[in-house]
């Protein structure tokens, strides 16, 4: 079935969009607000804090000379006795009025804390009608919101600006989705939440200018880039992150490190495990190591996975193991998948198949696949069909292949060929050279042709002998050649071999000798045999005698042969006698002839009639009738004496 595959995934598709990225925007000391962006698809439903946030009150300590100390929070009486002040000044002071109503809310007294944020706003004073705003939003009053918020725009907040901008944009993407949707209404409400963001980012509002790449990129407008650009240079890390995917996007690996860089160094986990990766093809794996640890310490997946990876490539397995298991443990199915495999390497078959069946149950394919391996390896065929289904279903083209082995096995030869046809599909080599033997069996040379070539273009060797066999049987000696020569250089000793034939019929002896000799050294026999005997042809008989006797040990009676031949020619009987015995117990008449002669010499006639019979039996006609008229004579005189 073949070794366990291991697959790493260390590359792929873009990493799932993570959570929003919080930015603490203080517009001044009467607004304490906390806003956070929009979420990153268009279509997702608005959260009631997907604007701005009202954070809970926390005044500070001053010094007797009127520094903050601390920001602790202030006792009982304390915060008894600034809520009196407050409230005392809350009348005519509409910054004790927003204050009075964050501390009241705090306590969630709600009713009394709008209020007094009306009352503030009503008098002008903008943050008390942006935070009025993000309690209306937050009580799902989003028309209350968008006018309170707009009246503090118009006032000149930016928080606020940009929390009326975001809100209409995700009212522009409702309306579009919604039914009789209304594209006047989606590009009306869209190009107005386009304007307010525009305003706050134009007044330094770093979220507002992510939020508009955002818009920009989703609807493929132009200027996504230049607002990421004016975000990331504000020091936002998910705008810089954001720039390095478009970086890559356009193969330009500088500028996507140099974002991810800056994004990374700011803590930005995806854009640490982006830069390591970049860093790992350029081969700085030191550097990259450090990145993958760095988001792996964070309870980044693919990063402790890819750790792991390379950690095993430098030796360290213990280290390599560990970060693996955090990776699966948080449901990464190729590092679960890697450590089955590292536990089947260290034959510990059952801790194997619950990692593996953890990276199957994770949608990790190569998971199910190495238990189908597993199971065949414990001669479990039931089992092994089972896993197997599960990840050709898939798409695993390694998997349909060896399911259709199975099936080929147990005789399903009409359900082998439909699965051997999807390994194909799947880009398994195997199964296209496969679906090619099944091709041609059934007598489909052109289909088999279709396959194998798939196959050897691949770079599988035995698919491009097969090629070079069929082209060879049709008479295209030239496709022929190119086959086997690429099948020969894949270290196919047959492939090797026939090239040799083919250039000795034309006539290209030395070339041909060169392949002979490439065969005969992978243990090709008959190469072996006509290897010894062009040396011996040429006079090199040492060089002969050594390859005849390789192809005698490995059986070749025409080996043992010629071998014998050799000591004949330098007269050596004796060295002769033993090959050319097992010539002829092995079917050769000649060999058995010579041995009557040598019986003859010595005068053992017994020996020579004995030998008589083989030479008449297997030798040609010559042999035969020479070797019969011998017998008879051997007979006649038994008959006489």
């Amino acid at each position: 079935m073949g070794a366990w595959k291991g697959h790493r995934g260390r590359r792929g598709d873009d990493p799932p969009p993570e959570a929003d990225v919080f930015e603490a925007v203080p517009e001044g000391p009467d607004t304490v607000v906390l806003d956070r962006g929009r979420a990153a698809a268009a279509t997702a439903p608005a959260h009631p804090d997907d604007y701005a946030v009202l954070v809970p009150f926390r005044p500070r300590r001053r010094s007797p000379s009127g520094s903050v100390e601390g920001h602790e929070a202030l006792d009982r009486h304390e915060a008894a006795e600034l809520e009196r002040r407050y409230r005392e000044r809350a009348g005519r002071s509409p910054s004790a009025a927003n204050s009075l109503a964050l501390m009241l809310l705090e306590r969630g007294e709600q009713d009394e804390a709008a209020e007094l944020l009306r009352r503030a706003a009503e008098a002008g004073h903008r943050g008390a009608a942006t935070n009025l705003g993000v309690l209306m939003h937050r009580q799902g009053r989003d028309d209350a919101a968008s006018l309170w918020w707009h009246r503090a725009a118009e006032a000149g907040s930016r928080i606020a600006a940009f929390s009326l901008g975001a809100l209409l944009l995700d009212q522009a993407d409702a309306a579009r989705a919604g039914a009789g949707a209304s594209m006047d209404a989606y590009h009306d409400l869209s190009g107005q939440g386009v304007y307010w963001l525009r305003n706050a980012a134009e007044s330094g509002h770093v979220r507002a200018a992510l939020t508009l790449g955002e818009f920009f990129e989703l609807t493929g407008r132009a200027g996504a880039e230049r607002w990421y650009r004016r975000a990331a240079e504000a020091g936002h890390p998910e705008a810089a992150y954001r720039l390095g995917r478009m970086g890559q996007e356009r193969d330009d690996e500088r500028a996507a490190s140099t974002w991810f860089l800056r994004a990374a160094s700011c803590g930005h986990v995806r854009a640490a495990v982006r830069l390591a990766i970049s860093l790992e093809r350029a081969g700085d794996t030191a550097e990259a190591i450090g990145w993958y640890r760095l988001a792996a310490e964070e309870g980044d997946a693919e990063g402790a996975r890819a750790l792991g990876f390379l950690l095993q490539d430098a030796g360290d397995v213990e280290g390599a193991v560990r970060w693996w298991q955090v990776a699966a443990e948080a449901g990464d199915g190729t590092a679960a998948n890697a450590l089955g495999a590292w536990f089947a390497a260290g034959g510990r078959s059952s801790e194997a198949a619950r990692w593996y069946e953890r990276a199957a149950a994770a949608g990790e394919c190569n998971g199910a696949f190495n238990l189908g391996l597993l199971h065949a390896e414990h001669e479990d065929a039931p089992g092994a069909e089972r896993w197997f289904r599960m990840a050709a279903y898939a798409g695993h083209g390694d998997a349909a292949n060896a399911l259709a082995g199975l099936l080929l096995e147990r005789g399903d030869d009409e359900e082998a060929r439909i699965w051997f046809a999807r390994a194909a599909e799947a880009g398994s080599v195997d199964g296209s050279y496969n679906l090619g033997i099944l091709h041609a069996r059934g007598g489909l040379d052109d289909a088999a042709e279709t396959c194998w070539r798939r196959a050897a273009e691949a770079g599988h060797a035995d698919a491009a002998l097969q090629m070079g066999l069929l082209l060879e049987r049709r008479g295209d000696a030239e496709g022929a050649a190119r086959a086997y020569e690429t099948a020969a250089r894949a270290d196919r000793p047959t492939a090797a071999f026939r090239l040799g034939a083919m250039l000795a019929d034309a006539g290209a002896a030395e070339q041909a000798e060169r392949w002979y000799a490439v065969a005969a050294d992978a243990g090709h026999v008959m190469a072996t045999l006509r290897c010894g005997v062009l040396c011996a042809r040429r006079g090199e008989d040492k060089s002969a005698a050594r390859r005849f006797k390789v192809a005698a040990e490995a059986g070749s009676v025409a080996g043992a042969w010629n071998l014998a031949l050799l000591h004949l020619r330098h007269e050596d009987p004796d060295g002769a006698e033993p090959w050319l015995t097992v010539a002829a117990r092995g079917g050769h008449g000649r060999a058995a002839l010579r041995l009557v002669v040598l019986a003859l010499r010595r005068g053992d006639l017994a020996d020579a009639e004995h030998w008589c019979g083989p030479a008449v039996a297997h030798g040609p006609a010559d042999v035969a009738a020479k070797a019969q008229r011998l017998l008879d004579a051997f007979r006649a005189e038994s008959l006489a004496s």
